[in-house]
């Protein structure tokens, strides 16, 4: 999956907001100051979980290219099964760049994406109980990077299924993707 040279994702606060919190601080009073730093501190740690649920899409066919540039003409880098989540951080006409859970990058038709909520296994293997808890039995075990449709969420638990045989909880800790079913499927608006 991962692709050598890919680019990361930059998180400079410098570059998206034109300074530094002490820079702020030292332009305003102590007081207004805490108040800003606190103002934000509580958004950086709520607004890219916000961000994050409103700008993820799942591949949509068996599996969809990644491409290193938007278009078909680019090399493809990587490939995408069905239901793994990616995602969305710019677009190009009807190519979208995208970003997996391990930050790898790249470009996909707008077309090969959907709403459909899902995720895709992050830890090295993952248990898939009958029922939400660790008390319920083992139906599956499944590898990193498989990818399933989220249906249901109780707490810390994920009912998820590959359309197939596997149907199950995994928990949220081995997962990344949506955290929880939209009440009603999302179609992109990408």
């Amino acid at each position: 999956m991962p692709f050598p040279g890919s680019q990361q994702k930059s998180n400079s606060k410098d570059a998206l907001w034109g300074y530094t919190i002490s820079d702020r601080l030292r332009r305003r009073g102590s007081k207004e100051g805490v108040m800003n730093f606190k103002f934000l501190f509580l958004s950086a740690l709520l607004l890219p979980a916000m961000a994050m649920a409103e700008n993820i899409l799942s591949v949509a066919p068996e599996k969809a290219n990644v491409r290193s540039g938007p278009g078909a003409e680019y090399e493809v880098v990587w490939e995408a099964a069905k239901f793994y989540p990616v995602e969305i951080l710019d677009r190009e006409g009807n190519w979208l760049r995208i970003s997996d859970y391990e930050n790898d990058e790249g470009w996909v038709h707008r077309t090969l994406l959907s709403g459909v909520p899902t995720v895709v296994v992050t830890s090295q293997k993952a248990n898939v109980r009958e029922g939400p808890g660790l008390e319920h039995g083992v139906l599956w075990v499944l590898d990193k990077e498989y990818s399933l449709k989220l249906l249901e969420a109780e707490g810390d638990w994920l009912k998820v299924s590959d359309g197939g045989e596997v149907s199950g909880w995994i928990h949220k800790s081995v997962a990344w993707g949506f955290s929880e079913p939209p009440s009603v499927e999302k179609s992109p608006a990408y």
